[in-house]
């Protein structure tokens, strides 16, 4: 009598993480932010929006700005050719050629619609470099070959105890990193609705919600415990993207700290000059390094579940802190005389990235604790 074997069981599906896509959508994302920037006064042209390509050479313009063109659009050829190739398996010369196609395709439709902003002016000189910086970046994908970049993921996982789910995770610290370079209202200040007030740096707010901030004596408290809770929880997350075996290694809990503290300094330099480089180390923020560090040494023991629920924890923590405390002088000084000429849409792009990247953050704990009791591996 034969017995009917029973289908095994379907193990718990895990999602795979993003790759490269990740990166090159993210990027193209930042890319219109940037250059559609202040998104505000929308209006109807006076005019034929391609007329910019036929006008005569702009008057004014810089060597800095055909660069920041070039180089803006060179990470786009390079990725969306080397996700043409991997995605349809088409040979490189193929995909480069419409990966350039594609990116000029983009630089072509934001200048138009810059015309429908007062405060932007196409031009095809922008066109032009961006399309030059579109085509290197896909030449240099073409040259570098379909398999020499495939195994780009496993080298890199080769050389760094990464998790096969780390590239959000990455991103992620890259974004908090990134976003230091603008000033702040404290130290590592991300989230702060309050900065992103309509008005001016400097004009008072409401009367309403003048009577939810802290007293301006507690603020070097406040600071301190943001700034703990912030290092303190980018510590766990730049851990939580090691492999188990791994999970003693030190440098991605302190590598992002680091390169925060270095882009901060150096950012307060720009502004400032080299006497005002530190200037954004005040004693609450120099007390909320010293604590956060501390923090991550005696919590270094909790496994990743606990981890991740406590790095969300100090997430929210710090985000209510830094919304309930008055923005400092520094700060509003930094603002006023700051982040203007050829930056103006680069710090727009930061504040952007501060903005939203403790909410980014905590999404990213969401879904890693939904697939944490999966196994160590995730």
């Amino acid at each position: 009598m034969s017995q009917r074997l029973a289908p095994p069981a379907a193990s718990p599906s895990v999602p795979h993480g993003p790759g490269s896509g990740l990166w090159l959508a993210v990027y193209v994302v930042a890319v219109v932010y940037a250059t559609l920037y202040p998104w505000s006064g929308w209006r109807t042209p006076g005019r034929w929006m391609f007329d910019f390509l036929s006008e005569p050479w702009p008057r004014w313009w810089t060597a800095f700005d055909v660069i920041v063109n070039v180089a803006g659009y060179l990470p786009i050829g390079l990725l969306l050719t080397a996700w043409l190739a991997r995605r349809l398996s088409w040979p490189m010369l193929p995909a480069a050629l419409l990966a350039g196609a594609a990116a000029i395709a983009l630089s072509l439709e934001l200048e138009c619609l810059q015309a429908l902003l007062p405060r932007r002016v196409p031009s095809r000189l922008d066109v032009l470099a961006n399309g030059a910086g579109a085509l290197a970046g896909a030449l240099a994908a073409t040259l570098a070959g379909r398999r020499r970049i495939e195994r780009w993921p496993q080298a890199l996982r080769t050389a760094m105890p990464l998790g096969p789910h780390a590239g959000p995770g990455l991103l992620l610290l890259a974004a908090w990193v990134l976003a230091q370079a603008d000033p702040q209202p404290m130290a590592f200040a991300t989230g702060d609705l309050l900065s992103a007030w309509p008005g001016s740096p400097g004009d008072p707010l409401p009367e309403w919600l003048s009577r939810w901030l802290l007293p301006v004596e507690l603020e070097p408290f406040a600071e301190a415990a943001g700034v703990s809770m912030t290092v303190l929880a980018v510590g766990l997350l730049g851990r939580d993207l090691l492999r188990a075996p791994a999970s003693a290694a030190t440098w991605p809990v302190v590598l992002p700290v680091v390169a925060a503290v270095a882009i901060k300094s150096v950012a307060s330099a720009a502004e400032a000059g080299s006497v005002g480089a530190f200037g954004w180390l005040a004693a609450g923020a120099q007390g909320g390094l010293l604590a956060g560090g501390v923090a991550l040494l005696l919590l270094g023991w909790l496994d990743r579940r606990a981890r991740l629920w406590l790095a969300a924890i100090a997430l929210v923590a710090a985000t209510v802190l830094f919304n309930l405390t008055p923005p400092n002088a520094y700060f509003l000084s930094m603002r006023a005389g700051g982040s203007g000429g050829a930056w103006l849409h680069f710090h727009a792009l930061l504040r952007a990235l501060a903005l939203v990247w403790p909410y980014a953050a905590l999404a990213w704990c969401a879904w890693r604790l939904r697939f944490a009791a999966l196994g160590p591996r995730l």
